[in-house]
């Protein structure tokens, strides 16, 4: 998050992580979210071209690691960096989009590098979107961060057009996988997307504005109500109620100094079932191995993956 948030890192836990599960038995999807007005700010033109251009290819441990950008579906944020990865050969492939978090190291496109490489082996292809907001563009006030809530949820949706437009990828089999902010914005998108089989999300907060107004005080300028009203609309606790029939892992630390288990549990409270949550020793960071297997075998059995 905001420089000041990763100074309060600890050094990750060493050791085997011990994981706590909670089980939640499926039930039928659930109805969707009141009001139609954010569906409408969540929709898109998916006409609008993206000129995909790529800077460079390498294999790496069988995979095809293409360094790729395109141009953004609102053209103030740039173009939208990221890593295509997918196996050799003609598929068909689950696919995979991963949304990184905001903190040291890895904060941005690189973090499931070597995850999406691995799942390449049993059949994955990847895509792995560098975010903007709050990495380049920190939050401000409500209406201009309302906006950009808007449009970086638009790109996590373009993100699944530029991957299943890949040769191969099967589009019965879509994974989404995103880590702190990352988490947020598939949250947010589920209730609005529904090509995706299954979501992994991983230390993120159930609203927007508890972490803008704490660490960028500025967005209180005008009155911290004021900014809570206008993202209110767009947290992800309110839309991953509406994932159903996509499938929910929740994964999040013991020792998080940004998210209580209290907040943690209501996140995953809210979310439609089926979903399943497990805690870990670890910190905000997520970087330990027991976490990497648990949502790695998740996506096996999600969708349908073939051995490694």
């Amino acid at each position: 998050m905001h420089n000041n948030r990763g100074k309060n890192y600890l050094q990750t836990l060493t050791g085997l992580a011990l994981a706590i599960t909670i089980i939640a038995p499926p039930v039928m999807a659930s109805t969707e979210p009141q009001g139609t007005d954010v569906k409408k700010l969540l929709a898109y033109d998916r006409s609008v071209a993206f000129d995909l251009k790529e800077t460079s290819s390498k294999e790496e441990n069988g995979a095809v690691i293409k360094d790729v950008n395109y141009a953004g579906y609102t053209p103030r944020h740039g173009r939208i960096k990221a890593y295509l990865v997918r196996p050799k050969g003609p598929g068909p492939f689950a696919g995979i989009v991963f949304f990184h978090w905001l903190g040291r190291p890895k904060g941005d496109r690189t973090q499931f590098l070597e995850e999406a490489v691995a799942l390449s082996k049993q059949g994955v292809a990847s895509l792995l979107i560098q975010g903007y907001f709050p990495w380049k563009e920190q939050p401000a006030d409500g209406p201009s961060d309302r906006q950009k809530i808007i449009d970086q949820t638009i790109e996590a949706r373009r993100a699944l057009d530029l991957l299943l437009f890949q040769k191969g990828v099967d589009r019965r089999r879509i994974a989404y996988v995103g880590h702190d902010y990352g988490a947020m914005f598939g949250g947010t998108m589920a209730s609005v997307e529904r090509r995706v089989k299954t979501y992994v999300l991983i230390a993120g907060l159930g609203t927007f504005s508890d972490w803008s107004l704490k660490y960028w005080p500025d967005t209180a300028k005008q009155g911290k109500e004021v900014y809570e009203r206008a993202v209110k609309p767009f947290d992800p606790i309110i839309h991953v109620a509406h994932a159903a029939p996509a499938t929910v892992l929740f994964q999040f630390a013991n020792t998080d100094h940004f998210i209580t288990r209290e907040d943690a549990m209501t996140f995953y409270e809210k979310a439609s079932q089926p979903k399943e949550v497990k805690f870990y020793d670890a910190e905000h960071d997520m970087n330990v191995e027991l976490a990497r297997k648990d949502r790695r075998d998740w996506l096996t059995r999600q969708l349908r993956l073939g051995p490694g």
